[in-house]
């Protein structure tokens, strides 16, 4: 009777090691992240998990002349409120009542920086099950400057990766 409990809490890890993780959704409001969505929507009751919708926003850049005194005088820094930027509010909003409509577990998140990275980023952090992500066609230049989220994202990730055409 001693090793029952031991054996109950293994069983429990196994249990738990072997729970997939979420879709991890790009979504920022164009087309190709509406199927996206969409496709999400529809393969998360197939595999029995939530969705994260990550909205991410671009880091602003100010461009000054480093040689001016004005430099040093950083002033005051409007900090971001815990709900996203302003910017961010419109996609985080409609991103928010399409996960409450589509009637799968879900959430939002968001996130300042680069798309890929930071989807990558927070897929490898939620241990997601797949990464859902739209793409369109890109000029033979586009993909030479690395402007496809998409093709990044499927190069670089460590899960299954979905591409909603």
């Amino acid at each position: 009777m001693r090793n029952q409990p031991r054996i109950g809490s293994r069983l429990a890890s196994v249990t738990e090691a072997i729970t997939p993780g979420p879709l991890v959704v790009g979504y920022d409001g164009r087309e190709e992240s509406e199927r996206a969505l969409e496709d999400a929507f529809r393969e998360a009751p197939l595999r029995g998990v939530d969705v994260v919708v990550l909205v991410v926003g671009s880091v602003p850049v100010e461009v000054f002349d480093p040689l001016a005194p004005a430099m040093y005088d950083v002033g005051a820094i409007t900090p971001i409120p815990p709900d996203g930027p302003l910017e961010l509010q419109p996609l985080l909003a409609e991103a928010r009542r399409r996960v409450n409509e589509s009637g799968v577990e879900g959430e939002v998140e968001w996130s300042l920086g680069d798309p890929a990275r930071e989807i990558l980023r927070v897929a490898e952090e939620r241990d997601a099950s797949a990464i859902v992500v739209g793409t369109h066609h890109h000029s033979a230049l586009g993909r030479l400057f690395g402007t496809d989220i998409a093709e990044t994202v499927a190069r670089e990730a460590r899960c299954e990766v979905i591409v909603a055409k």
